[in-house]
């Protein structure tokens, strides 16, 4: 009896066994094997938010330092106000140290904010300083400009933007610096709406208050940055600045143009306070490459045209306000610099 219970055991497992084996092949051939084992949905659908930039690629490097130093060649001084040898003063030459430091404090995809300090110095050497009480001046102590400024860059979107660019300046006609008073203190002020339409162009419309040229000027400007190809590109503030950049490789760069430079200084002397509206106008070429890693070095050279030099009687002076306005000569300059970059 037992051994026919064992065999009808057997007989009973061996259908059921192979039945199974059916139904699970007809499962695996009706499964999809191209279809993935899981599939995930992405919850966060909300678009990134995206911001124009301040650069286009290969531009002049932004210079968190710099070091530099600037030579003026000789330049006839005259006043035609003197009845008794008006051409007799000569400026031998000109120069000065150059000083600037910027940092962004502030550096997100939605606001760029950065402070910035400078220092410049232009002495003069004067062949006869003694013919006239201003060269005498600028011979004895030079001009001294220090000053803070801040730039700030809003991008409102992908295409356009607001820039803010605000300065204060310190300017003496001294070396005794416990003279100055709020009276040698000028400030200036940009403020642009631009649009980046592409990575090779930004451009925008605005309005300056500037002393570039001695006199305080309020003005339209036309900030016009554009990549022309790899090589070629325009990076401009017109009127204040036009530079066409030649860029050779990433580390090596030429540009071509033109800036106007100037300020008005406060002269302490004989117990009177009058000021010096200097401007200039400097055609240029530069030449600028990096030494090492973040350090570079630039070249410039040029003429230093004379734009304006009157010495008036008050702050702020106009032509009513003119003690005198000698002509200044023009003549080369060149500048060499080590900078710290940012690209």
């Amino acid at each position: 009896m037992p051994q026919f219970v064992a065999v009808k055991s057997t007989a009973m497992k061996l259908p059921l066994t192979m039945g199974l084996l059916m139904l699970s092949s007809l499962l695996y051939a009706q499964t999809d094997t191209s279809a993935p084992a899981f599939q995930f949905e992405d919850i966060d659908k909300t678009p990134v938010k995206r911001y124009a930039s301040q650069k286009i690629p290969g531009s002049i490097p932004n210079r968190f330092i710099s070091i530099g130093y600037e030579y003026q060649g000789a330049a006839e001084f005259t006043n035609p106000s003197l009845r008794i040898n008006p051409n007799m003063v000569n400026l031998a030459s000109a120069g000065g140290l150059r000083l600037a430091v910027n940092n962004p404090v502030i550096s997100k995809n939605n606001l760029i904010i950065s402070l910035g300090a400078t220092y410049w110095r232009t002495a003069y050497r004067a062949e006869n300083p003694n013919t006239l009480a201003l060269t005498n001046e600028l011979g004895s102590h030079g001009m001294h400009s220090a000053g803070l400024n801040a730039t700030i860059f809003k991008p409102l979107n992908e295409t356009r933007f607001l820039l803010f660019q605000v300065s204060g300046d310190a300017n003496l006609i001294t070396d005794d610096f416990k003279k100055a008073d709020m009276r040698a203190v000028t400030l200036s002020a940009t403020a642009i709406y631009g649009w980046k339409p592409n990575e090779d162009l930004i451009w925008g419309l605005g309005v300056a208050r500037t002393y570039r040229m001695g006199r305080i000027l309020h003005i339209p400007v036309l900030m016009y940055n554009r990549n022309f190809n790899e090589r070629w590109g325009v990076e401009a503030i017109f009127p204040a600045r036009v530079q066409f950049r030649r860029n050779f490789n990433p580390k090596s760069m030429l540009h071509m143009g033109y800036e106007l430079e100037g300020n008005q200084y406060a002269k302490y002397s004989g117990g009177h306070t009058h000021f010096v509206q200097r401007g200039e106008i400097k055609p240029r070429i530069t030449w600028e490459r990096s030494l090492s890693g973040f350090w570079w070095i630039s070249l410039q050279a040029g003429l230093r045209a004379n734009g304006r030099f009157v010495e008036v009687s008050k702050y702020d002076g106009k032509e009513k306000d003119e003690l005198y306005q000698p002509t200044l000569g023009n003549t080369f300059f060149f500048n060499v610099s080590l900078n710290l970059v940012s690209l």
